[in-house]
């Protein structure tokens, strides 16, 4: 083993889902992949089950490919099998990781006080280096947001054409409507290359959802299937925009950008009447092309005099750097439309999903209560058959309780879905628990259970809708009765405090407690820890209801040892 060489080093993760996380290697095979048994296990969608290895050799630390999908980077380069060095950067998938060993292990026997010398300090530092040029450090922060201002005709070049792809890449991540986003990437490309003049042709939404691959044969884009997104006629704009259908087609065709400086004189463009008509001569048209297909075509052009002067004060000239940084643009906002497009099929597909899920969890819930009224009628059918009170009162009692199951199930329902303003009146708190105190005794005691109601000792005076509150703490009051049913016996407090500007209301049992691992779901809707006794709407509506009057409501429970819901509500609006 060469000198210097160490068992240890970090896996730094600097850019991906797992960014920030922290990986030590040792001895031995270090696993990379979203298998579960990988020692260094990603979220990356992008990563193999079994993507990569780190192996400790005599040399110092190898990283090898496994065969994986998307291939492993070092630096950039595609590997097989590679040595890693300190400061290297690996790239799995979209994970991009730092390689930091305590000392290089390339076996070369260099040690780290070869390459970092003692620190050079003071005027030690100008006798010892040759000085160029000082730069302060705020220069950082002002060259991007104020390029014009920087010296040097290159770095100011540069720094305005970074400065529209920055602006590009914010622009995407933060416009989720696909014309805005659109229109706002025009605005920054005929400011930067000083067009006279813009547009984005586009595919029609509807297309380019269904669409994968132009490989298809069906697919292909041409001028006669798109459509303007935006366009953006320039402050020196001395005519209406008109596309000219032959460049487009060109552009689309060949699946190359254009920049033509002289467009009447261009013998593929010359015969178009668009730019015989209007006088263009210079235009740019690039492809908006995604990842897999082609969307549309950006289009910019300016026009020159009669004369073949520049029109009075348009600024001159496109150049190939224009057409390069229109390509790029054109790509970033090719990909922006895409991300959308596919975020609000992903937002309707779970959006259907849920509504799947609550057809299903409805069909099955009414089809037992149906399936209760139906039995309670064939027990009325023989009751009445063979004259038998007895069955009749079954009977009767079958119905009943399905009818005031389904009822419930409706109100809650509707209470759930239904978007309210409460309307608010000066409730005395304690009366209000009071009331539903009272109207569950028969419930508990049916169902051997005590009930104890423990007021504040002062009256509580809040701005509440006291029909909704009531219809809440029935909710939380009958669930804390249901949980006991099962244990045969138990106890349930209702009690009422204050606490600064709010009043706490608190719900409690010495039932089972919640299920493990439940507590988060209880307020969603169709969860309920009751099989098919419950709706599974009764908590989803108390928490609504506790949040139109901007309160909280919270839970504590331990298995076995009962559970607490503990709700709060201002006291004044």
């Amino acid at each position: 083993m060469s000198r210097g060489v160490l068992s240890v080093a970090d896996l730094v993760v600097v850019k991906g889902i797992d960014e920030g996380r922290k990986f030590t290697l040792g001895p031995g095979a270090s696993p990379i992949g979203r298998d579960p048994t990988a020692l260094i296990r990603l979220n990356d969608t992008e990563v193999s089950r079994n993507h990569a290895e780190i192996l400790f050799t005599q040399d110092g630390f190898r990283l090898r490919d496994l065969a994986s999908v998307n291939g492993s980077f070092v630096n950039c380069k595609s590997i097989q099998d590679v040595l890693l060095r300190t400061g290297d950067q690996v790239q799995v998938g979209q994970t991009v990781f730092l390689f930091l060993c305590h000392e290089d292990h390339a076996g070369d026997g260099v040690n780290k006080e070869d390459l970092f010398p003692e620190a050079v300090q003071g005027e030690e530092f100008f006798r010892t280096f040759s000085l160029l040029e000082k730069v302060p450090d705020s220069v950082g922060s002002m060259v991007l947001s104020d390029p014009e201002k920087v010296q040097g005709p290159w770095l100011r070049s540069a720094l305005v054409r970074l400065g529209a792809i920055y602006e590009t890449i914010q622009a995407s991540s933060q416009i989720l409507d696909v014309n805005l986003l659109l229109e706002r990437i025009l605005q920054l490309m005929v400011k930067t290359i000083a067009a006279e003049r813009g547009c984005f042709l586009i595919k029609k939404e509807s297309e380019l959802s269904a669409e994968r691959h132009e490989d298809q044969g069906i697919l292909t884009t041409t001028f006669e299937n798109l459509e303007e997104a935006c366009h953006l006629d320039g402050e020196e704009s001395l005519a209406p925009l008109i596309v000219s259908r032959t460049v487009v087609d060109h552009v689309l065709r060949e699946k190359i950008g254009v920049l033509v400086t002289d467009a009447p004189k261009d013998l593929r463009f010359a015969s178009a009447q668009s730019i015989i008509s209007t006088g263009v001569r210079e235009i740019i048209c690039v492809p908006v092309r995604g990842r897999h297909i082609t969307l549309g075509v950006l289009y910019l052009d300016s026009r020159r005099g009669p004369e073949g002067k520049q029109a009075a004060n348009l600024k001159t000239g496109f150049t190939r750097d224009h057409l390069t940084l229109a390509i790029a643009i054109a790509h970033q906002a090719a990909l922006a439309v895409e991300d959308t497009i596919h975020y609000r099929a992903r937002i309707q597909n779970e959006r259907l999903a849920g509504v799947g899920e609550t057809v299903a969890y409805l069909s099955h819930h009414i089809k037992n209560i149906l399936q209760g009224l139906k039995s309670g009628g064939e027990i009325l059918k023989l009751g009445l058959k063979d004259r038998d009170d007895a069955m009749l009162s079954q009977g009767i009692r079958l119905i009943e309780k399905n009818h005031a199951r389904i009822f419930d199930l409706v109100m809650e329902m509707l209470n759930y879905s239904k978007e309210r303003t409460p309307v608010k009146t000066r409730v005395d708190v304690g009366e209000l628990c009071q009331e539903v105190v009272e109207l569950t005794t028969q419930l508990a005691k049916d169902k051997n259970v005590e009930l104890e109601f423990q007021p504040s000792q002062e009256p509580i005076f809040a701005d509440l809708d006291s029909e909704a509150i009531h219809r809440a703490l029935l909710n939380l009051v009958n669930n804390a009765i249901d949980a006991l049913e099962e244990k045969g016996y138990g106890k349930v407090w209702v009690k009422v405090e204050r606490q600064q500007n709010l009043v706490v209301i608190r719900v409690l049992d010495d039932g089972p407690g919640i299920p493990e691992g439940m507590g988060g779901k209880m307020f969603q809707p169709f969860q309920s820890s009751k099989g098919g006794k419950g709706t599974g709407l009764g908590l989803a509506v108390t928490k609504k209801i506790i949040t139109e009057h901007k309160g909280w409501i919270r839970i504590e429970s331990q298995p076995g040892k009962g559970a607490e819901f503990c709700l709060g509500l201002p006291l004044s609006q």
